[in-house]
């Protein structure tokens, strides 16, 4: 069975979200699935080789859709939209957010849901929607906070055939890199402190580099990762974590907080070197370790490799695409 999928999303810019949009469409499409993807201005997603159609949001009430996924947590007021649509399924995304005793007991109607994006999942339920996001704490945590039954698999994932390892280049000093994103979110002031300890520790033998702000085409952002020694990410919340993914992907050694994100794929002294939350100094530690021990740095990476390796999104689409085509079939 063929499926006619239909994304929901406020823009096709550059964001994680869209990153796991685009690469799941892409395999849906390689695999049969007529794929669109509705935003606002109906425009070409330009940073990612994309293989979706593409529609405007006016078109959803009249699109011929089996399936229409919403990723719109963060632009609630297109819930309305999900609402109009004659699709035989529709889903809500979760993309990150920060769970608490407060946010289930409003999920479970026990209190009033907190905001708007609270309201929107409250009523998602009640309206039979399917609950989807991208890593699999999320999933879980949704299930057991309010015992819903429609949830389906995580999609964060991986494209393996562009972010994979190269061999770096010789040089005198070590390389510690990170995204240095400054959304306080991302956690950049825990890595830029750790990467002064770094450097106060280390002195010449290491330098540090980010790639925030370099409008670095995917093909550079790759190379650029590539070539680190260690990755550093500081996150406070997030849904799927893709710079530690990406960085694991290409073969550096990750340091990265123990945040949901990062669960599914780095594991703590297996595949990364996890510290806790808003402590720059253990970043420093665990990463002036690293740099210290080369055989623990292959051990990391390898390991890395190997685990990053489950989320492929050619494994990752297919257990989605499995899903949707039961629920489609199921009514």
């Amino acid at each position: 069975m063929n499926l006619r999928i239909g994304f929901l999303t406020p823009t096709v810019g550059t964001f994680g979200a869209i990153r796991e949009m685009v690469e799941i469409s892409n395999v849906l499409v390689g695999r049969g699935h007529t794929v669109t993807i509705y935003h606002p201005d109906g425009g070409p997603c330009v940073w990612l080789p994309c293989r979706a159609g593409y529609g405007t949001i006016a078109e959803i009430p009249t699109a011929e859709l089996d399936v229409l996924i919403g990723i719109i947590d963060w632009q609630p007021d297109l819930y309305s939209l999900m609402l109009a649509s004659p699709a035989k399924v529709n889903a809500v995304c979760l993309m990150g957010f920060a769970p608490s005793d407060e946010m289930a007991a409003g999920l479970r109607g026990e209190s009033k849901p907190r905001d708007r994006a609270e309201r929107v999942l409250v009523d998602a339920m009640r309206q039979g929607m399917t609950i989807l996001a991208d890593s699999s704490w999320q999933t879980d945590w949704f299930r057991q906070a309010t015992g819903y039954g429609l949830i389906g698999p995580a999609f964060g994932g991986i494209n393996l055939t562009q972010f994979h390892p190269a061999p770096k280049t010789p040089r005198t000093k070590l390389r510690v890199i990170a995204s240095g994103d400054p959304r306080e979110r991302k956690g950049g002031d825990t890595v830029a402190s750790a990467m002064e300890m770094i450097r106060a520790t280390m002195g010449d033998k290491v330098e540090t580099d980010t790639y925030w702000n370099r409008r670095f085409s995917q093909t550079q952002l790759v190379e650029f990762l590539q070539q680190g020694d260690v990755f550093l990410d500081g996150h406070r919340r997030a849904g799927w974590c893709n710079p530690v993914a990406e960085a694991m992907a290409c073969g550096t050694t990750v340091v990265c907080t123990d945040i949901g994100a990062v669960r599914d794929f780095a594991l703590r002294g297996w595949s990364a070197m996890v510290v806790p939350v808003d402590d720059p100094g253990a970043m420093a530690d665990a990463a002036l370790y690293a740099l210290g021990n080369e055989g623990v740095r292959q051990r990391l990476a390898t390991n890395g490799l190997a685990q990053i390796a489950k989320f492929d999104y050619q494994t990752v689409a297919v257990e989605l695409e499995t899903y949707l085509l039961g629920r489609v079939a199921g009514g």
